[in-house]
């Protein structure tokens, strides 16, 4: 089942965004919520408050990168696009080159502690299971996802959970989105955050939201 979403509730609430507290917290999440929606108002609208927040590119391009790994390639190719378009005069060096041997192991080492921080308690539950169905998936969810993408640095893991968790609500993916609630709590975000990050998305998705407050609920019955 999809839930409906509505770009004009989100740019909606985009023009009434009032930041006081957590403000690039929700920023950045709500622009991986833009990223999902692909819609160029809202990527421009949450740009634009990101600047007023002083947010700069290389905030934006990690998001940017990140969503490849829950959205796929046409949608964070249209956001990197975009992105370029919005800072003019932003050199990006060319890294077209071999992946070293160390670069190889860092991601590898790196990767499996941030995965290990994610999942806490449920870390080898993951393994067992994701082995089971598609053993080299584990492989690369440790490598690609949380090593070589998910560990750069530039913004904070909890950052990173939260523009997840805000994607996620968007694209309807239950599994993922209560693992990666989890995940924000693991490394560290405050549940208020986690429920607010949920709340900016209420008008975009009704449904989504009225479904991911029932996961967070379920969340905080555990712990």
């Amino acid at each position: 089942m999809s839930y409906a979403v509505y770009p004009d509730k989100f740019l909606a609430w985009a023009v009434s965004f009032r930041g006081e507290k957590d403000a690039v917290s929700r920023l950045l999440a709500g622009y991986s919520a833009a990223i999902a929606l692909a819609d160029e108002p809202a990527l421009t609208m949450m740009i634009e408050l990101g600047k007023d927040h002083s947010l700069g590119h290389r905030e934006f391009y990690e998001i940017v990168l990140q969503s490849y790994l829950f959205l796929g390639f046409p949608r964070m190719l249209i956001a990197a696009e975009h992105l370029a378009g919005q800072f003019e005069g932003i050199s990006l060096p060319s890294v077209t080159e071999p992946v070293t041997p160390d670069e190889s192991q860092a991601w590898f080492e790196n990767g499996l502690t941030l995965c290990r921080r994610v999942y806490g308690a449920s870390f080898e539950l993951l393994k067992r299971h994701v082995e089971a169905v598609a053993p080299e998936v584990f492989r690369w969810m440790i490598v690609e996802g949380y090593g070589k993408v998910l560990s750069r640095p530039g913004v904070s893991s909890v950052d990173r959970e939260l523009a997840i968790v805000a994607c996620l609500i968007i694209e309807n993916r239950p599994k993922q989105l209560h693992s990666h609630m989890k995940g924000a709590l693991n490394v560290g975000a405050d549940p208020a955050l986690v429920r607010r990050i949920i709340e900016d998305q209420k008008d975009c998705t009704p449904s989504g939201f009225q479904a991911a407050v029932s996961l967070l609920d379920g969340i905080a019955g555990e712990r």
